[in-house]
């Protein structure tokens, strides 16, 4: 089946600040990104709406709704993929998820493109206790590959981890910048640190033109670990 003329929404709400993309088939028609950080339960439904009617489509006519589906800011998964169910329960709209450290690492594919000696690459993001979600990536001068899944992790245990040279970027570099100030290390520009709607899009293509859909009710984010709140209260009672 040919998903060309498919009107596929692309949603990112795994870092601090969200965006949201639409186009047809490979073709991407625009991107809008939220209007200030850590608003995603406030600004994903208009920013959506704005874009749709921007590009005159209505949300009868999405045809697959692609997600980043973390690891990442819990309170940001949660809205996305509430929404997300919920707009799909709505359309019928197949549903695709993409790596939130794929979509991350993708910022540096130009970049990469004029870089030819090989680095290893590390996704991070706070997952709060001291500790990282990471992801692994090796670059060999000509292509990209995920060589570490995405964990928790320690920063000295992802140091002992991955090669130098290497290229970190995320952001939990705002909070862990110190442990990767070291020899053979070095921090990619801040523009490069959050996922962005426009790479769930060019990702989840790939998957779309391999039929890689989630049903509706296993699409569930990659959280890794249960948030603090909800692990302390399985303690409390037991389960």
């Amino acid at each position: 089946m040919s998903y060309e003329r498919s009107y596929i929404l692309a949603v990112e709400t795994s870092s601090r600040l969200g965006s949201v993309a639409l186009g047809r088939g490979k073709e991407m028609m625009g991107s809008v990104r939220f209007s200030s950080m850590a608003k995603h339960g406030v600004e994903l439904i208009p920013t959506a709406k704005r874009l749709l009617d921007e590009i005159s489509i209505q949300p009868d006519g999405i045809d697959i709704i692609a997600i980043s589906a973390g690891p990442g800011s819990f309170t940001g998964l949660r809205v996305g993929f509430a929404f997300v169910r919920a707009l799909a329960q709505i359309t019928d709209a197949k549903l695709v998820a993409v790596a939130s450290t794929d979509v991350i690492v993708e910022n540096l594919r130009s970049m990469l493109a004029n870089r030819s000696e090989p680095c290893s690459i590390s996704v991070i993001i706070d997952a709060k206790r001291g500790q990282l979600f990471a992801a692994g990536f090796e670059w060999d001068g000509s292509k990209l590959e995920k060589t570490l899944a995405d964990c928790v992790i320690f920063p000295d245990e992802l140091l002992e981890t991955m090669s130098t040279p290497m290229l970190v970027l995320g952001e939990g570099l705002m909070f862990h910048r110190d442990c990767f100030a070291r020899e053979g290390i070095e921090i990619a520009d801040e523009k490069y640190w959050r996922g962005e709607a426009e790479n769930v899009y060019k990702l989840a293509w790939n998957l779309i033109e391999n039929e890689q859909f989630v049903e509706r009710d296993k699409l569930v984010p990659n959280y890794i670990r249960l948030p603090e709140a909800e692990e302390r209260w399985q303690e409390k009672n037991k389960l």
